[in-house]
């Protein structure tokens, strides 16, 4: 008996080794259901790579990684096809096609995975962008967004499909304080809507502590522990400390 299907993430001593380099070291840890995990850490330390390792991108050198129970690394084509349909991503940049209107970069992959009449399709893409606050730009080019637009419709194309797991690589980089908390607001919203896990990395703080129930601080390619929210803004602990308050001097390295 499966006992970590209905567990959105578990990985035991998950590593990633490429072209030699070592890029990920024995990562364990669970997401549990509707828990919002961030994972934190300076340029280079590796968060974003595990975000995708994890989702499926890069092939795990040796460990274990999980979605809902399921070894993505040992699946056929059509089981993964099946179980993407429950997972939502957002690129770093959005990841939009600049040749594409904005509707048929939300249906991009709802395309690939779903059979339906073009009706249905365009009403998934209408629902997903109103969702994401961007009624009426289905037929809009990126090109024609800025960029926190941009960056909603990311998060539109990520939801077309209801996923019950977000994985939410920097969604707010490059934006203001204040657009970066109405995407905080979005993402909360569309999170509590669709009763889903996240796996989010970023750096800003202020994100982290709007959307986490956890913390998790990724040093050299390790994950060094993982706090509540709370812990994680008062704990001690001499490399949370270094990253919370900036400081050159610590036991992380300023150069991975």
């Amino acid at each position: 008996m499966n006992t970590h299907e209905d567990t959105p993430i578990h990985t035991e001593n998950l590593s990633l080794t490429i072209d030699g380099a070592p890029i990920l070291s024995e990562i364990s840890f669970t997401l549990n259901r509707q828990e919002t995990l961030i994972l934190m850490g300076k340029n280079g330390s590796g968060k974003t790579m595990l975000l995708k390792t994890i989702a499926g991108l890069f092939k795990t050198t040796s460990g274990v990684s999980l979605l809902f129970g399921h070894n993505i690394q040992k699946m056929k084509n059509r089981e993964m096809n099946n179980l993407k349909k429950n997972i939502g991503y957002v690129f770093q940049k959005s990841g939009l096609f600049d040749s594409m209107t904005v509707a048929e970069n939300v249906l991009f992959a709802l395309r690939r995975f779903v059979k339906m009449n073009e009706s249905e399709y365009r009403q998934r893409a209408t629902r997903a962008l109103e969702r994401s606050g961007l009624s009426g730009a289905e037929d809009k080019y990126p090109s024609e967004l800025s960029g926190g637009m941009q960056k909603r419709a990311g998060i539109a194309r990520s939801i077309v499909m209801d996923p019950t797991l977000l994985f939410m690589d920097d969604p707010t980089a490059g934006l203001d304080p204040i657009l970066t908390d109405a995407i905080a607001n979005l993402i909360l919203e569309i999170r509590d809507s669709l009763k889903s896990s996240a796996l989010v990395t970023t750096h800003d703080l202020n994100l982290a502590r709007k959307l986490s129930d956890r913390i998790g601080l990724i040093v050299s390619g390790k994950l060094h522990g993982i706090y509540s929210r709370d812990d994680f803004f008062s704990t001690e602990d001499p490399h949370v400390v270094q990253f919370r308050e900036g400081y050159l001097n610590g036991p992380i390295p300023v150069i991975e």
